[in-house]
């Protein structure tokens, strides 16, 4: 006998199995910005920008995310040549210390790609739902 369709809310779906276990089947997807097939500005970067903005610093930022500086200086430098403007102004040591500060333009790249990502996420899901939802929720896998 197949297992009982279970449904959560109104986007969870999956089939519950003989010991109580749910399967979720949903959409998947990695969302980044390319230039001219290369990948330029995605999830890594933005999280980078959103470090340092928390931070102050381009180097705490990539240490909280288990980078090494060089790494996230690369990834940086290389989406601002694709992309034509800087994201991150440098400040050089001193009395204060030096860090990094985002730039208006790197500010507004980083919101308007998780504004974007959401929306396509939400989509996906509504797509999902509208296309798969039916013959999944029905469907064993284990059966």
């Amino acid at each position: 006998m197949p297992a009982p369709a279970v449904r959560v809310g109104t986007r969870d779906i999956g089939t519950q199995n003989e010991v109580g276990r749910v399967r979720m089947i949903r959409p998947g997807q990695r969302l980044w910005l390319s230039d001219k097939g290369e990948p330029v500005f995605g999830t890594g970067i933005c999280d980078l920008l959103a470090g340092v903005e928390a931070t102050g610093s381009l180097h705490r930022a990539a240490a909280n995310m288990k980078m090494s500086y060089s790494k996230a200086w690369t990834i940086v430098q290389r989406a601002e040549g694709h992309l034509g403007f800087p994201l991150i102004e440098r400040r050089v040591g001193g009395a204060e210390g030096g860090g990094s500060a985002l730039t208006d333009d790197g500010r507004w790249l980083m919101e308007a790609f998780r504004a974007w990502s959401s929306k396509v996420r939400e989509a996906s899901e509504d797509l999902f739902d509208e296309i798969f939802a039916d013959r999944l929720q029905s469907h064993d896998p284990e059966g």
